[in-house]
């Protein structure tokens, strides 16, 4: 096969002096085309007192995962823990007024969520016919370096023109894919470019009415991408994140928005991969099939699977919407998996991610029952234990001290404490602080909340003060 890659060591695309950042896949494929609303539910009452787990929360960080904060605070999409959940604790629960802003800069357009280093912030937007990867000093917004690269990708349909891919971070390098699939590596330290894939070129992955969105995995010295693409079986390609060079390529079907996940489970390793049709397990050293699960929404411009897996102890649970549902796959000791529980009416993410802590999975349903809603289920068997409504509608969220922070669609901010018996709301969402649409995941640093939407990226700070304001 002929690798069209370009090692460039030095040489750089329009560099000027700023740093990147990276963002979700948000896809908003979100539009909500709505089939015949389901019957609702019986469910609980969101009113209930003030509740106090009893016992301390567990947010399933798998060893293997415990030194990645040494990468930073929010190395890729999802966190260090691949789970939007942050490790950090003494985190207020108030109303983000102006004392609690420490920055706020412009940045262009794209549903990318930034990334965090240990004193950089990177956010991956689009100004004018530039994408640019934007290296801002975490302490005061400041630029440290920036990348910027041509793009002439138009969105035929009324959302944004990109990026949709949040870049992720190892050691050394951040890689940022484009609207136009190229793959771009850069040194961390400078936004130089070490390498450059054109995989559009390569793979020609599947056209559609958006972007390439998925958000890559760089793990193990590899990049894993779920690109879709339609030149042999390619919908899955893996790279060597040094050189750039492909590993392997696997499976025949189309593309989705969902970025892959890896998870040691039974002391096997597992790349679960969620494709257009189908939730798979690869051997991520070859890319062999172990097993196939068909589920998902049929893909339309209006409803795309987007949402990445959620993996927690030896379960694996995927959700898709409007209507699609979700579904927990219980991976067994020989490698196989079986069908734990699956519900269409309980959780139907359209690209807002899920979290699971301790005996619950907390995730925002479509638009399909009109007004979308944060609900919490239960792990062990599906069932609703209790839902929020309220005007974050289809939201993004962060687990960390005990809350669920949340971000909604139309810029909102609101706080849930995190607890399976029920809703205790914290902080209801009030006046907007962004404008939307807002399809970029919050990311929390330490003490500090970073957000953004498609004109502004804000930085709050979260830290606990007493009475006269110190912390």
């Amino acid at each position: 096969m002929e690798l069209r890659f370009v090692l460039v060591g030095n040489f750089t695309l329009l560099k000027t002096v700023f740093c990147l950042s990276g963002g979700l896949l948000a896809l908003l494929t979100a539009g909500c085309g709505r089939s015949p609303d389901p019957e609702p539910p019986v469910r609980p009452s969101v009113e209930s007192p003030a509740l106090t787990p009893s016992e301390p929360l567990d947010y399933h960080i798998r060893d293997e995962f415990e030194l990645r904060t040494e990468l930073g605070h929010w190395p890729n999409l999802t966190g260090p823990y691949f789970n939007s959940s942050s490790p950090v604790d003494s985190l207020a629960a108030e109303p983000l007024t102006e004392e609690r802003k420490i920055w706020e800069i412009e940045v262009g357009s794209g549903y990318s969520t930034p990334i965090v280093g240990r004193e950089n912030v990177i956010v991956f937007h689009r100004q004018g016919d530039e994408e640019i990867v934007d290296c801002r000093a975490l302490a005061s917004g400041k630029v440290r370096w920036q990348f910027r690269f041509p793009t002439a990708y138009e969105c035929p349909v009324e959302y944004s023109n990109g990026p949709y891919s949040t870049p992720a971070l190892d050691a050394e390098c951040v890689y940022a894919l484009g609207t136009e699939a190229k793959l771009y590596c850069l040194y961390r330290s400078n936004g130089e470019l070490k390498w450059i894939r054109d995989l559009q070129l390569d793979y020609e992955p599947e056209a559609w009415d958006f972007p390439v969105g998925s958000s890559p995995l760089v793990i193990d010295g590899r990049v894993y991408l779920n690109l879709g693409g339609t030149k042999g079986d390619s919908c899955i390609v893996a790279l060597d994140a040094e050189t750039g060079e492909t590993l392997w390529t696997a499976l025949d079907d189309g593309r989705s928005y969902a970025t892959p996940r890896l998870a040691t489970i039974h002391g096997q390793k597992h790349l679960i991969v969620f494709t257009d049709r189908y939730v798979w397990s690869l051997d991520p050293e070859q890319g062999e099939v172990r097993w196939q699960v068909e589920f998902g929404v049929k893909k339309s411009p209006a409803r795309v699977n987007a949402v990445s897996p959620l993996i927690v102890e030896d379960k694996v649970i995927v959700t898709a919407g409007p209507g699609g549902g979700v579904l927990c796959l219980l991976v067994l000791p020989d490698g196989s998996q079986r069908e734990l529980w699956t519900d269409r009416r309980a959780l139907d993410s359209q690209f807002n991610n899920i979290v699971g802590v301790s005996d619950a999975v907390y995730g925002f349903t479509s638009k399909w029952n009109r007004q979308a809603q944060l609900r919490c289920l239960s792990l062990r068997s599906g069932e609703i234990l209790w839902e929020y409504g309220s005007d974050l509608m289809r939201g993004s969220i962060i687990a960390a001290d005990g809350k669920l922070y949340l971000l909604g669609e139309d810029g909102h901010f609101g706080i849930v404490a995190i607890n399976s018996g029920g809703v205790e709301v914290l902080l209801e969402p009030g006046e907007p602080v962004l404008k939307s649409p807002c399809y970029s995941a919050p990311v929390i640093a330490g003490t500090t909340l970073i957000l953004r939407d498609e004109e502004k990226m804000q930085a709050w700070d979260l830290s606990v003060k007493n009475a006269s304001g110190s912390e």
